[in-house]
């Protein structure tokens, strides 16, 4: 399980403030904590302003000089091939659409800088709720990444957590409706290719509407489910030590662990299984 820490968001208010001092010490200093609270590497979203992105180059190069990690940052930003260039690693871009034409450009413009992608899967009139939906995006996803000669071990898959809201109990509003039927989709995912697809998830989004103090509850039940079913990498915030414990502890024991490759019911059509090669 490869942990990337979330902290460095233009919604947190530390950030907010650094960005708005064109602090970048203080970035640095958030990247650093996030590393040494268990991190493998470091998610940056400084939102769309231009004093953001003609920041972010310096914010790369100034964490890399700090810490060796990997840094994920979206393509957006007017200075984003800049910021590549300051990178040690590989850096990955977070993140893109399965539109067509937003997916084959961004796909295309990873390739020339040699970074890896990110890849929602959901487009313009879907947002998958059962298997087969999953799969087919997924399989769309990789076949315009064979097309261009994106290499798809420099691709990680997001199904898109998303919460499902209980308006008459907000305290059990979670993902659970939906967490059986994403774990099949991950399983089948994985399977498309016989050299495996990676697949990524950012855990905060299951839990917006929950009080905050039900939330890592959540977050570590909702993470061990996903683990279970092959997912490779988390977005996830490094502070919360219960979440880090439950992280580091499925780092080593993901082979114990196994969840029903059965299809919940009424989760997939005949058309998610011939997605799947046989």
């Amino acid at each position: 399980m490869f942990i990337i820490g979330e902290k460095i968001h233009i919604l947190n208010p530390e950030v907010f403030q650094a960005v708005s001092n064109r602090d970048i010490d203080a970035i640095v200093s958030l990247a650093f904590r996030q590393i040494e609270a268990g991190a493998d590497a470091i998610d940056i979203n400084l939102g769309p302003g231009r004093q953001a992105s003609d920041m972010l180059p310096e914010i790369a190069a100034a964490i890399n000089q700090s810490v060796d990690t990997t840094l994920f940052f979206p393509s957006g930003p007017r200075k984003f091939p800049q910021a590549v260039k300051a990178c040690n690693k590989r850096p990955v871009i977070n993140a893109v659409t399965a539109d067509p034409d937003d997916l084959a450009r961004t796909m295309a413009a990873a390739e020339c800088l040699n970074t890896e992608l990110v890849v929602l899967l959901t487009r313009k009139g879907i947002l998958p709720t059962v298997v087969d939906e999953w799969c087919l995006l997924a399989e769309e996803v990789i076949e315009t990444a064979e097309k261009i000669g994106f290499p798809t071990n420099r691709l990680y898959l997001d199904p898109v957590l998303r919460s499902v809201f209980d308006p008459y109990s907000p305290a059990a509003s979670t993902s659970v409706m939906e967490t059986g039927h994403l774990c099949h989709a991950l399983k089948l995912i994985k399977q498309l290719r016989q050299d495996g697809i990676r697949t990524l998830a950012g855990l905060s989004t299951i839990s917006q509407h929950l009080p905050y103090g039900t939330r890592c509850a959540v977050h570590c039940s909702t993470l061990t489910m996903l683990a279970a079913a092959g997912l490779d990498a988390v977005i996830m915030n490094p502070f919360d030590k219960k979440l880090m414990a439950t992280a580091n502890e499925l780092k080593g024991d993901l082979s114990k662990m196994d969840i029903s490759t059965e299809a919940p019911e009424d989760s997939m059509s005949t058309g998610a299984q011939a997605a799947v090669p046989q």
